[in-house]
């Protein structure tokens, strides 16, 4: 149950409302754009700071989202970190602690999705659920790698292992980080922990960190793709293929309309993508030799995409009668 179900009103509900989306989606993408002034804050004010401030920071803001989107849901993110931490103080270190995190989680995220699952495409508490199972999982790994001698560990595996337990915030400030709690990609603890104890170099640009230039660029290119999608969302809902009027349609149409649509539920998610990863590049510098290379795939995929819908648009009129 969500805080605001049953109540109609707030900003969420109205722009679900002008969008045509869900309120919960809603919900994700304001948490994400809110996520950009904390990013901000937290470069200028709490970076450099003693490591349990950063910890205490990203650990309150990230259930304060979370309770946003998911209410008193948010427990369930809550009781995996406590879990993972007493799995950690007490058989940490060993192969079992890794089979029995894996098992845990997983055993406790397809229950969820056992529990909660409908028809349709629901945004629950599921879905930062499924993130932190990974998240949890390989940190056991990880601690279990630092109990290994460098010379059977890969080069991967040096840079991520950890040679102690974390505390109780660490694996909260990991787990509930304002970037990758809600939509992000995997990072180490080990990388977290070595952004909040001051081990990364910034560059220095017009008097700000370079990184952060490069997040507010990486929003605004977010903002463009999502736009695109909003755009094209009017002309080809999603409802669109469960209309009768869609099976009456010729085959050149349907592949039309098929094609388009995917490439725009594509911006969607690339979009949110994006601006989950320019809040992360705000705050760690180390994301954006990856996100380069991202946003260099997106773009190739993108402008394949659209030719693709083109020439097949263009090959399907010339068979017309």
């Amino acid at each position: 149950m969500t805080v605001t179900e049953g109540c109609n009103t707030g900003v969420s509900y109205y722009l679900a409302d002008f969008f045509g989306h869900s309120e919960p989606a809603i919900r994700l993408l304001l948490s994400l754009f809110v996520g950009y002034p904390l990013a901000l804050f937290y470069r200028h004010v709490l970076f450099g700071t003693a490591p349990v401030i950063q910890n205490l920071f990203f650990t309150l803001c990230g259930i304060t989202i979370g309770f946003y989107n998911y209410g008193f849901d948010i427990f369930h993110s809550l009781l995996s970190v406590f879990i993972m931490y007493f799995i950690l103080i007490t058989v940490g270190g060993t192969f079992c602690s890794v089979v029995i995190s894996f098992i845990f989680f997983m055993a406790y995220l397809l229950t969820g999705y056992y529990c909660t699952a409908t028809d349709e495409y629901d945004m629950k508490w599921t879905t930062p659920q499924c993130i932190l199972t990974l998240r949890l999982i390989g940190l056991s790994w990880d601690v279990y790698d630092g109990q290994k001698s460098e010379v059977n560990l890969s080069e991967e595996q040096k840079e991520t292992a950890l040679k102690r337990c974390p505390s109780l915030l660490e694996i909260g400030g990991h787990a509930y980080f304002s970037c990758g709690f809600l939509v992000s990609s995997q990072f180490p603890m080990k990388r977290y922990l070595n952004l909040v104890e001051g081990k990364f170099k910034e560059k220095i640009l017009n008097g700000n960190p370079d990184c952060v230039s490069a997040g507010l660029k990486r929003m605004f290119q977010a903002i463009l793709i999502f736009s695109v999608y909003i755009i094209g969302n009017r002309f080809f809902p999603e409802k669109v293929f469960y209309s009768h009027g869609f099976e009456e349609f010729p085959s050149w149409k349907k592949i039309l309309i098929i094609v388009i649509c995917s490439r725009l539920y594509f911006c969607r998610y690339a979009a949110v993508w994006i601006l989950s990863c320019g809040m992360a590049g705000i705050q760690d510098t180390m994301y954006f030799s990856s996100m380069n290379s991202f946003v260099y795939s997106l773009r190739k995929t993108l402008k394949h995409s659209f030719l693709l819908a083109f020439l097949k648009r263009k090959r399907c009129c010339c068979r017309m009668p």
